[in-house]
This record gives structure tokens, C-alpha cells and sequence, in this order.
């Protein structure tokens, strides 16, 4: 059975990016290169993301192909069709969710966090979380957790340590 699951990183503070959705603090905290992420991405093939987190994503990585044996889902409600490695989505995330939990195949990732995180918390269908929480505060910016109708207990499976990166990884109770 698919699960639904989240895998990124925020600031100590509870941030995903800047207000202008900048990941250098992140890229300046050492250990993402250390961290557990191959076991993560071996056992799903669909991401969900965001616009913003794909155009982002994007140019982080020069442009080239965002995950191109995966499954690649773009929230947005300006952009329509697909790309080579992208295809839009103009519905709800937990309708996409929904929708991909009724198809066989392996475990799907949540990218980006704000309003995606926020909508499938409120309909109670994230599984799994991996969160690296990073030692720098940022004051402001976009949260990992919006505020939102919304509560869950979750049961901590993990911790680690990749140098200046804390993973808890967590399951839904």
C-alpha cells in the first residue's frame, strides 16, 4: 500500500525557505550531503510539489531534470500540461492524493511544505514524516507548518544526526 510522505528540512524556528524562498541557509548548514536521502527516494516514485518549490528546485539544479524516473505532480494554478519532467496539477492536493492512493505504485513524496502540508494534515493523510531540522533561526518566512484547521499525534521511529542536520522521522499514530 502507498504511503503518503514528507521528507525536507527547515530552520530551527519552523521555516521552509525565506520569504523569497531561499534555501542558502540550508545549502550552508553542513551534513545535507551526509544525510540518509537515497534510502528515502528508493522507495517512492511520485512527488508532489508546489510552483514555487519546483521553480526553485529548478534552478538549484542548474536546470536539469527534476527527479526524472519519478513521477513529477506541480501544483499550480497558472501553469497547465506537462513538461519533461513535470506535470501540472490545477486541483486540490488531497484530491491528487486521493487520486494517486487508488493507483498501485510506490510511496508518494511531499516536496514542498505551506499550503500542500497544510491541506493534506487537515485531511489526515500524511504517513510519514522525515524533517532535518537545521541550527539557524530565521525570523520569518515560509513555514513548514501553516497555521490550519488541523491536529495529529505522531509516534517519533527515528533520530539522526548528519553533522549540523537533526532528522526526526516520524509516523502518523
Amino acid at each position: 500500500m502507498r504511503q503518503i510522505q514528507f521528507y525536507g528540512a527547515m530552520s530551527l524556528d519552523g521555516y521552509l525557505a525565506t520569504t523569497k524562498h531561499n534555501l542558502q541557509w540550508l545549502l550552508d548548514t553542513p551534513g545535507g550531503d551526509k544525510a540518509n536521502s537515497e534510502l528515502f527516494f528508493d522507495q517512492i516514485d511520485t512527488t508532489i510539489m508546489g510552483r514555487k518549490t519546483y521553480d526553485v528546485s529548478k534552478e538549484l539544479m542548474n536546470n536539469e531534470p527534476f527527479y526524472p524516473d519519478k513521477t513529477n505532480y506541480v501544483l499550480s494554478n497558472n501553469r497547465h500540461g506537462r513538461e519533461a519532467d513535470a506535470i501540472y496539477y490545477n486541483n486540490s492536493p488531497v484530491k491528487l492524493v486521493q487520486d494517486l492512493l487508488d493507483q498501485s505504485g510506490g510511496n508518494i513524496w511531499i516536496v514542498g511544505g505551506g499550503q500542500i502540508v497544510t491541506d493534506l494534515l487537515a485531511a489526515n493523510l500524511i504517513d510519514e514524516w522525515w524533517i532535518q531540522i537545521a541550527p539557524v533561526i530565521l525570523g520569518d518566512g515560509i513555514r513548514l507548518f501553516a497555521n490550519g484547521d488541523y491536529s495529529t499525534r505522531l509516534e517519533l521511529l527515528n533520530v539522526n544526526q548528519y553533522d549540523q542536520l537533526a532528522e526526526l522521522h516520524l509516523r502518523r499514530k
